[in-house]
Protein backbone atom coordinates (compact mmCIF):
# COMPACT_ATOMS: atom_id res chain seq x y z
CA UNK A 1 0.00 0.00 0.00
CA UNK A 2 1.39 3.29 -0.99
CA UNK A 3 1.82 5.85 1.39
CA UNK A 4 -0.93 9.01 1.53
CA UNK A 5 0.65 12.02 0.00
CA UNK A 6 -0.39 15.52 0.40
CA UNK A 7 1.14 18.78 -1.58
CA UNK A 8 3.13 20.57 1.21
CA UNK A 9 1.54 23.94 -0.36
CA UNK A 10 -2.09 22.09 1.03
CA UNK A 11 -0.38 22.46 4.56
CA UNK A 12 1.74 25.19 4.63
CA UNK A 13 -0.33 28.39 6.41
CA UNK A 14 -3.25 25.65 7.91
CA UNK A 15 -4.13 25.76 11.20
CA UNK A 16 -3.05 23.41 13.76
CA UNK A 17 -3.08 23.21 17.69
CA UNK A 18 -1.19 25.84 19.14
CA UNK A 19 -0.64 28.24 15.66
CA UNK A 20 -0.38 27.54 12.05
CA UNK A 21 2.27 25.40 9.99
CA UNK A 22 4.98 27.89 8.73
CA UNK A 23 7.42 25.26 7.33
CA UNK A 24 8.31 21.51 7.02
CA UNK A 25 11.06 19.06 7.69
CA UNK A 26 11.70 16.43 5.58
CA UNK A 27 14.37 13.45 5.95
CA UNK A 28 16.49 12.30 2.73
CA UNK A 29 13.31 10.31 1.24
CA UNK A 30 11.00 13.74 1.58
CA UNK A 31 8.78 12.25 4.03
CA UNK A 32 7.44 15.03 6.85
CA UNK A 33 9.15 14.03 9.75
CA UNK A 34 8.34 17.95 11.64
CA UNK A 35 6.67 21.09 11.14
CA UNK A 36 7.33 24.70 12.34
CA UNK A 37 4.45 26.16 14.26
CA UNK A 38 4.33 29.64 14.58
CA UNK A 39 1.82 31.73 16.81
CA UNK A 40 -0.01 35.03 15.25
CA UNK A 41 0.36 36.40 11.76
CA UNK A 42 4.19 35.57 11.43
CA UNK A 43 3.17 32.67 8.71
CA UNK A 44 6.10 32.78 6.23
CA UNK A 45 9.20 32.92 7.79
CA UNK A 46 11.41 33.00 4.70
CA UNK A 47 13.91 30.28 6.30
CA UNK A 48 14.71 32.39 9.29
CA UNK A 49 13.48 29.93 11.50
CA UNK A 50 16.08 27.72 11.08
CA UNK A 51 19.31 27.97 13.12
CA UNK A 52 21.72 27.03 9.82
CA UNK A 53 20.17 29.56 7.88
CA UNK A 54 22.79 32.78 7.44
CA UNK A 55 21.29 36.42 5.65
CA UNK A 56 22.13 39.60 6.00
CA UNK A 57 23.02 40.43 9.96
CA UNK A 58 20.05 42.74 10.54
CA UNK A 59 17.37 40.05 9.42
CA UNK A 60 18.83 37.37 10.97
CA UNK A 61 19.21 39.49 13.91
CA UNK A 62 15.14 40.42 14.02
CA UNK A 63 14.39 37.03 13.02
CA UNK A 64 16.46 35.84 16.79
CA UNK A 65 14.30 37.96 18.46
CA UNK A 66 10.81 38.09 16.75
CA UNK A 67 10.18 35.21 14.60
CA UNK A 68 12.46 32.39 16.07
CA UNK A 69 10.41 32.87 19.39
CA UNK A 70 7.25 32.22 18.77
CA UNK A 71 8.28 29.22 16.17
CA UNK A 72 8.21 25.75 17.63
CA UNK A 73 9.48 22.06 15.98
CA UNK A 74 6.31 19.91 16.69
CA UNK A 75 7.23 16.33 15.43
CA UNK A 76 4.94 14.96 12.59
CA UNK A 77 3.97 12.55 14.74
CA UNK A 78 2.50 15.01 17.57
CA UNK A 79 1.09 17.11 15.19
CA UNK A 80 -2.78 17.75 15.31
CA UNK A 81 -4.48 19.22 12.19
CA UNK A 82 -7.60 21.12 11.90
CA UNK A 83 -10.02 20.66 9.62
CA UNK A 84 -9.18 22.24 6.24
CA UNK A 85 -10.85 25.57 4.75
CA UNK A 86 -13.66 25.20 2.35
Amino acid sequence: MRPRTTRAGALIGRPVAGGRIADLIVDDDHRVVAAIVVRGRWGRLLGYERDETGGPWLLERLARRVWRRNAVEVPWAELRLDEPPD
